[in-house]
């Protein structure tokens, strides 16, 4: 009987909308997922679950212990399920796409109903970004659901005020945590919603309040213990500097727009060779119009938006290090607050339509501005899905890096080494890694300089290089056939120059078993090291 009420009143015809656009976003998520070349910040997602499938707990926390662990573990599970590959790593950000829409849908229909919500789940799911981010093996998509959910939850017990809501938040947001350590502004906004919404009754629901961090902490703490009991406080840095998302090194790309309107730009502006946005210009204007709505219209679930917004908005605006990705929980915001402003306005048509002081002239012309919003609508939301494609489609290079690891594994002795000079983005020692047989250490494979030269500016030194060389019993130096004129980040030395001083050091050269592995311009090679 239960099963039948919830067919009739809550599987209804929007949630059967909901369901077959959840489908096909899940088709296009799926299509070529293992393409593209491991992205600089897929690899220790990538290499830390495949230590945790062979049982390596203690080689996983010494290195990625600084990072939350449940991505990883999820992607433990996926790899032992299908195998490891890059496209079963990357199904748990796909996974977790699904489940923002799918939440979006819900936060939207308990507060502004079906048709809002519907709307809001498609701009989510057709935001560039969001479509990005949902492609690749990283944390964003985990973090939105999670701050979604435990406000959905938060909403639920400010309504209500049922402890059982106030745990489950509590539970939302510890598990959030070992999702992704930034999740902990949600607690300051829900602080902000009991302080700006609850002012009758402010003393009972912050006494009740306390209760959150407890639980939070009883979720986390053992994952602290184990990281503390195997690194001690020696990697502690780390930590924090996960949490403030980067080092000062990313100073140069944080300081390129005014820091309050920093994300303003961000959000339509942060690449420079493809017109392409984190959210579509069209769409990212609804939204705005929607921000400005609610400011006006101020209603109790405005409010609660408006806080969130504000609030995340905010806090990583006053976090020295800055990038699209940092501030994708404002997304569901963004995604709501358009939808709103559609249906607000596409009310305030339908009124004046349906009034009977209006002579059949202007009643036509009502229906042709109604006619033409639909289209502007439907027009930006097909935009926004290009976009989509385009962002997609910038990035669907593919390197041949598990080719070269095979080679690699194959040619060296366990005493042997291989280094990558110059790693960037699309190409770094965890990748590589990645695709060793398990057999062979990890630290058979490292990089010189330490840091991606397209995002931090290198410092190559020939002479500690080839010290270096020797030291480590190096067999084989690996280099990458593009940008060969490409200035790395924040200086005017070049791959060019770099082949320049390795050939001119003498120590350098081809022994005889150095091949190539792909095609121009993505092309990865070889290149003997020559011991005194």
């Amino acid at each position: 009987m239960n099963l039948r009420l919830w067919l009739k009143t809550g599987f209804n015809k929007w949630r059967l909308a909901l369901l077959v656009f959840i489908i096909i976003c899940a088709v296009f998520l799926l299509l070529e997922l293992g393409y593209m070349s491991i992205q600089w910040d897929e690899a220790p997602h990538l290499h830390g679950s495949l230590l945790l499938t062979r049982g390596q707990l203690q080689e996983y926390i010494s290195t990625y212990g600084y990072y939350p662990p449940l991505y990883d573990l999820l992607t433990a599970g996926y790899f032992g399920i299908l195998g490891a590959t890059a496209a079963s790593g990357r199904l748990v950000a796909v996974t977790f796409s699904l489940l923002s829409i799918w939440i979006v849908f819900e936060f939207a229909n308990r507060t502004y109903g079906p048709k809002t919500a519907l709307i809001a789940s498609i701009l989510l799911g057709t935001m560039p970004g969001f479509f990005w981010i949902s492609r690749v093996a990283m944390i964003e998509t985990m973090l939105m659901f999670f701050f979604s959910l435990s406000l959905f939850f938060f909403l639920s017990w400010i309504r209500f005020d049922q402890n059982k809501t106030l745990i489950l938040c509590g539970l939302a947001l510890g598990v959030g945590f070992l999702a992704k350590y930034q999740i902990a502004v949600a607690g300051i906004v829900m602080l902000a919603l009991i302080l700006f919404l609850c002012r009758d009754k402010l003393r009972a629901r912050l006494s009740k309040f306390l209760l959150l961090p407890i639980i939070a902490l009883i979720v986390i703490l053992p994952w602290i213990s184990i990281v503390v009991q195997t690194n001690g406080l020696e990697r502690f840095g780390e930590l924090l500097y996960v949490i403030q998302e980067g080092g000062q090194d990313r100073a140069a790309y944080s300081s390129r727009f005014p820091a309050p309107i920093f994300y303003l730009i961000e959000m339509t502006w942060p690449f420079n060779d493809i017109p392409v946005h984190p959210i579509s210009l069209p769409i990212f204007i609804l939204g705005l119009l929607g921000i400005g709505l609610w400011a006006y219209r101020r209603k109790t679930e405005d409010k609660f938006f408006l806080i969130w917004f504000i609030v995340v908005y905010v806090f990583f605006t006053l976090i020295p290090n800055k990038q699209w990705r940092y501030i994708t929980p404002i997304f569901p915001v963004l995604a709501i607050s358009a939808a709103s402003f559609i249906f607000f306005v596409y009310g305030k048509i339908g009124a004046a339509w349906k009034s009977g002081q209006l002579t059949l002239s202007n009643r036509r012309v009502r229906q042709i501005a109604a006619a033409l919003f639909i289209v502007l609508v439907t027009s930006a939301i097909v935009y926004s899905s290009y976009e989509a494609y385009q962002m997609t489609e910038r990035d669907q290079i593919h390197i041949p890096v598990e080719e070269t690891a095979n080679y690699l594994a194959s040619h060296m002795n366990l005493n042997e080494s291989a280094v990558i000079v110059c790693a960037f983005n699309l190409f770094n020692q965890d990748m590589l890694r990645f695709y060793l047989p398990a057999n062979m250490s990890s630290h058979q494979i490292w990089q010189y300089p330490e840091l991606s030269v397209d995002s931090f500016t290198p410092n190559f030194n020939i002479t500690e290089f080839v010290s270096l060389c020797e030291q480590q019993n190096v067999k084989y130096v690996i280099l990458y056939d593009y940008g060969a004129d490409t200035p790395f980040f924040n200086t005017t030395l070049t791959y060019t120059n770099v082949t320049t001083l390795l050939y001119e050091s003498g120590r350098f050269g081809f022994t005889g078993d150095e091949p190539f592995f792909g095609d121009m311009p993505h092309r990865t090679f070889l290149v003997g090291f020559l011991q005194p």
